[in-house]
């Protein structure tokens, strides 16, 4: 059971992971409205990013008030 449970976790992990462009980069100079608008998706996912407060269409994390805006 323990076995079936991590391979799970781990799968949900690695689909989590492939939903959302996840950057080792730094983000302060990047374009696009996934790091310029008012509120902005925790993973930048491609296209998400809102003037106002919601979920991501991508991940579906809730947004987060963008600290560089």
């Amino acid at each position: 059971m323990k076995l079936i449970n991590s391979i799970l976790f781990s799968l949900i992990l690695i689909g989590s992971m492939t939903a959302c462009k996840i950057s080792t980069n730094n983000n302060e100079n990047k374009q696009g409205k996934e790091y310029t608008l008012a509120y902005v998706c925790p993973m930048h996912c491609e296209g998400s990013g809102s003037s106002f407060e919601g979920q991501c269409p991508v991940c579906e994390m809730d947004y987060v008030k963008n600290d560089k805006k």
